[in-house]
Parts: structure tokens; C-alpha cells; sequence
């Protein structure tokens, strides 16, 4: 994963309380549940792209391995399949 476990506490915790404190949510549970829950979904979404990633580059070294890793075709051809793999998912990068 990209930000470790703390760091993802202290982003979901951010988000939040920016949420509560703009009243866009009337929770229904308690604070520290709704936090649980935002560090969950920040975890599942960063995993899913990291698998997505690891697609995408097995995919290349196995079907271009003449690319250098790491080249400027190497990245464009890593995007290209990322975002192919993405929408196959149904998931959204950003």
C-alpha cells in the first residue's frame, strides 16, 4: 500500500470530521464507527489498485519484455493497461 495504516487513520479521521463539520452527514452510528468505516473503504480502494498495478505490470513483463522497465513506453504502456484492467473492474482512479 501506498500511505501506511496510521497515515490512512489520520486521512479518514480528516475526512470526517471536514464531513461533520460542514453538516453533510447526520451519522447514525458512533464517530469512532463511521471513522472505522472511512479506513476501510480508504484500505479496500488502495488494494484494489495495487492489484491492478501488479496486473498491469506482470501483463507487460510477460507480453512486452522487450520494453525496458522503467522507459517512458514502459510508463505509457503501464497507464494504458492500468486504466484497460480499471474499467474492466469497474473501479475509478483518480
Amino acid at each position: 500500500m501506498r500511505l501506511s495504516e496510521e497515515r490512512v487513520a489520520v486521512v479518514a479521521r480528516l475526512i470526517c470530521n471536514n464531513l461533520l463539520d460542514e453538516e453533510l452527514i447526520d451519522l447514525e452510528i458512533d464517530e469512532d464507527g463511521f471513522i472505522h468505516l472511512v479506513e476501510n473503504l480508504i484500505i479496500k480502494d488502495m488494494l484494489v489498485e495495487g492489484e491492478i498495478d501488479e496486473e498491469a505490470t506482470a501483463f507487460l513483463l510477460k507480453n512486452n519484455p522487450k520494453l525496458e522497465e522503467g522507459s517512458t513506453a514502459w510508463e505509457v504502456e503501464l497507464e494504458r493497461k492500468k486504466e484497460e484492467l480499471s474499467i474492466v473492474r469497474g473501479y475509478v482512479s483518480y
